[in-house]
């Protein structure tokens, strides 16, 4: 018997588990809300029992938290590599904004529980929720100013310009319908396209 390997077998199967748990809560409080989502509705939606749950979390607050953090981080992740790339601004504007949508089609549930749920969340969960954003607004700002100084982009107003492209974007979680007439990548290149090409075209606005 290989007891290590054993060891990393069980390791894995409780960090799946406990994936499957935050992605079933993270969708029963989107349509439930915090207060009328139950450990029971999340237990029957995995497929456990309800005493499993215990022992992956302590509590349906713990589970709301990991949710909200498991979806902001991997975005402001990203969005740090988006910056760092050797791009001009606006490629890489239109690479964070991509990254962003794709982002809100797939995994919308930590930003729609954050402005949906606000008064259930702690206020040191919102102060680290906040943080998180405000990094993750700042690397928009960046961009958005490197491109102005280089003539790329119009000498807009940088906070409320990057407030109106990422109000533009996380409003696609209210009307977005997978099913829709509209493919996902054909959304996306759309809202790249009213962002980039007409509302931050430098060239145009002179026009």
């Amino acid at each position: 018997m290989n007891l290590k390997k054993d060891a990393v077998s069980t390791d894995e199967i409780g960090k799946n588990k406990r994936d499957d748990i935050l992605y079933e809560a993270g969708k029963l409080f989107r349509r439930k809300g915090f207060n009328g989502t139950s450990m029971q509705d999340i237990a029957s939606e995995v497929g456990i029992l309800k005493g499993s749950i215990y022992y992956y979390f302590n509590s349906k607050d713990e589970i709301f938290r990991e949710v909200l953090n498991k979806g902001i981080s991997p975005v402001l992740k990203k969005a740090e590599l988006i910056k760092s790339k050797n791009l001009p601004p606006d490629k890489k504007l239109r690479e964070l904004i991509k990254d962003h949508i794709h982002y809100i089609m797939d995994n919308n549930y930590s930003l729609v529980l954050f402005f949906q749920e606000k008064e259930n969340i702690s206020a040191n969960q919102t102060k680290q929720y906040v943080e998180s954003r405000n990094k993750y607004e700042k690397i928009f700002k960046d961009v958005l100013n490197e491109g102005i100084k280089q003539g790329v982009f119009p000498p807009v107003n940088v906070s409320l310009t990057v407030f109106a492209i990422l109000g533009m974007c996380n409003w696609i979680i209210q009307w977005y319908n997978p099913s829709g007439p509209s493919s996902h990548d054909e959304i996306i290149e759309h809202m790249v396209y009213l962002i980039c090409d007409l509302m931050l075209n430098n060239n145009q606005s002179k026009n």
